[in-house]
């Protein structure tokens, strides 16, 4: 009686063998291919950034203030100045557009007496 289980755990034995073989050689074959992927993209070029763009030449922004105005403060933003300007009769607030000098937005109140 002791014959079948030892023949029965030797069978089971030798199927753990064979399957833990074939995971083996499976996981192998994975990371072979895993690998070869890996040199094609290098090789290729997978993963690199594109080169910035050039930032094309921009000419400088001039502005003049009105006689009588002064400036009280100013900001950035990207691509925007805010500034506090202030005369004898208006308080003022300009948003101008960086990239080409136009005032995108302006606030007037009456200058504090």
């Amino acid at each position: 009686m002791s014959e079948p289980i030892e023949s029965s755990a030797a069978g089971d034995t030798a199927a753990n063998n064979r399957l833990m073989l074939n995971v083996v050689i499976g996981l192998g074959v994975v990371i072979v291919i895993v690998i070869g992927v890996m040199i094609y993209g290098i090789t290729a070029g997978w993963g690199k950034h594109a080169a910035p763009a050039a930032a094309a030449a921009k000419k400088p922004v001039s502005m003049s203030l009105a006689p009588g105005y002064r400036i009280l403060s100013s900001d950035t933003q990207p691509g925007r100045l805010i500034l506090h300007v202030r005369s004898d009769t208006v308080d003022e607030i300009d948003i101008i557009d960086l990239n080409d000098g136009r005032i995108i937005s302006q606030i007037h109140a009456d200058a504090p007496k």
